[in-house]
């Protein structure tokens, strides 16, 4: 039985010569529309101690070493990142504090609805209209 050319994890040389694409093979997550990269240079002992530092806070320690271990870019790094369980499992969000309408990640710091703000949490604010 063939594997399926879309199921191919990307090697370090292609993940190089594809830097400023979006990658087009792995799960395709339908809720961002992004297809998940797998990459051959990941061990599985390695992923999961990127995905535990991630579940710690250290996101962005995750995604450095990730790219380090990978040659993926940066955008591959967050697309990787941002689904630990695979194509459309995302952790439920939690309601904006101020108009308690669903917010995009669960770790966003304003709300695309009411347009409010806090990042700095002692100062929060409204975004202007775009």
């Amino acid at each position: 039985m063939s594997e399926s050319k879309s199921s191919h994890p990307y090697t370090r040389e292609e993940t190089e010569q594809l830097r400023g694409t979006f990658p087009q093979r792995g799960e395709l997550c339908p809720k961002c529309k992004n297809h998940i990269p797998e990459f051959v240079d990941l061990s599985v002992p390695n992923a999961t101690r990127l995905r535990d530092l991630d579940a710690a806070g250290n996101n962005f320690e995750a995604l450095r070493e990730l790219r380090r271990l990978t040659g993926c870019s940066l955008l591959w790094a967050k697309i990787w990142g941002s689904h630990p369980h695979g194509r459309g499992d995302h952790d439920p969000t939690a309601p904006s504090p101020y108009c308690g309408k669903p917010l995009r990640t669960t770790r966003a710091k304003q709300c695309g609805n009411c347009k409010s703000d806090w990042h700095d949490p002692l100062h929060a604010k409204k975004l202007k209209p775009t």
